[in-house]
């Protein structure tokens, strides 16, 4: 068998011999040429490596004998022809190696698992770590990586880094951020954060120091944090609850009576690019816009059986736009300000509206809105008792 596959590499050429065999063969045993497959009679001939063909020219005139190539076999002439197509040649031999560098590295770096981390913030943290396409996968340490990564996220309840090829798979599961236990191991109080008659009383732990009816004021203590048992011991406590108080707010807001608004203008341009790995090739000769125009682009990433190709193509466009002032109507400028007192109070917490009062006026080109609201709302808020404080 290996006999063969070496005939069959190095090529074979079968020839017949006009003339005197018998003396031709002497000469090529003198010679040292191997020889196989030798006939006699009507039809002699031989089969000799292809290489060596030219040895036998010799052998033949002093044996005053003619050869005749009957049959080629072997590797070297099933590839002749792409003698004369060198740059093929080439061109699968550094097709080869490149294949070969770039199956070396990786291409792909994919998340699952993702959900108050966005692919953003991940890829970041990736990147700081050099785990992004085009880096070698012998320098990737998945464990290494997975001790990086949680340290980066630590909400995050267990991640894994998996290799598969030239891909890179990172699985996490995300967890509820455990509570500052220290805060409530902090003796502290409960204060009014806004003055108000209280309406309602809920203590979780510590000791009220108002009823349900008084009115207080900010920055008073509503509960405790210093507890006494009925032997007169004094202990501290960290202090919790809910204080529902009427209170009065006033929320006010400023709205120009004019805005500007961008309207585009249909002048539109695009640009094209393809990037592999960190490269990228640009298409389009066209320059990038300066400032009064709007971008959107969409970025295509090649997949091979669900795995993403480290090659892209990003399609850009700029819409110019202009921009021009507007004049607001009294109603629109009145809706502006009544959605802005709005975020203001869901800003504040539990607050709960039960009657108000607007007040409007306009001047030099200025809508002022002022809202004076009956609420009630939670004024309890959490302060730290300063046990070693001088006072």
């Amino acid at each position: 068998m290996l006999v063969q596959f070496t005939r069959w590499f190095w090529g074979s050429v079968r020839f017949r011999i006009e003339g005197s065999a018998e003396r031709f063969f002497n000469h090529c045993a003198r010679c040292g040429i191997v020889l196989w497959g030798m006939q006699a009679g009507e039809t002699p001939g031989a089969w000799i490596r292809a290489g060596q063909y030219s040895q036998l020219l010799g052998c033949a005139r002093s044996a005053h004998c003619r050869l005749r190539v009957e049959e080629k076999r072997g590797l070297p002439f099933r590839t002749y022809w792409l003698r004369r197509r060198k740059g093929l040649v080439t061109g699968a031999v550094l097709g080869a190696v490149i294949l070969t560098i770039l199956s070396q590295q990786v291409w792909c770096v994919q998340a699952q698992g993702l959900e108050s981390i966005t692919q953003e913030e991940l890829q970041a943290a990736c990147r700081e770590i050099g785990l992004v396409p085009g880096a070698w996968r012998s320098s990737v340490d998945p464990l290494q990586a997975e001790q990086q990564l949680m340290l980066r996220f630590p909400h995050v309840t267990w991640l894994t880094v998996n290799t598969q090829g030239s891909a890179v798979y990172i699985e996490l599961s995300e967890g509820v951020e455990k509570p500052d236990m220290d805060t409530w191991k902090q003796p502290g109080n409960v204060k009014a954060a806004a003055s108000g008659q209280i309406v309602r009383l809920e203590v979780y732990a510590g000791t009220p120091v108002v009823n349900v009816g008084d009115a207080v004021t900010a920055d008073q203590l509503l509960i405790s944090g210093v507890m006494e048992d009925p032997y007169g011991n004094v202990s501290l406590r960290h202090a919790s609850g809910r204080v529902i108080a009427s209170t009065v707010r006033e929320f006010s807001a400023q709205i120009p009576m004019t805005e500007t608004i961008e309207e585009p203008s249909g002048q539109i341009i695009s640009r094209r690019s393809a990037s592999f790995f960190d490269l990228r090739l640009p298409l389009t000769l066209t320059e990038e816009p300066g400032e009064g125009w709007e971008k959107e682009s969409v970025r295509t990433v090649l997949r091979a059986n669900g795995v993403e190709l480290p090659v892209s193509w990003l399609e850009e466009t700029w819409r110019e736009v202009s921009v021009r002032e507007r004049l607001l109507t009294p109603e629109e400028a009145l809706e502006a300000a009544r959605a802005e007192v709005e975020r203001q109070k869901s800003a504040l917490k539990g607050l709960t509206v039960l009657n108000g009062k607007e007040s409007i006026s306009q001047e030099n080109g200025v809508l002022y809105y002022t809202l004076h609201a009956q609420c009630e709302e939670d004024i309890a808020v959490e302060t730290e008792i300063l046990v070693n404080s001088p006072n």
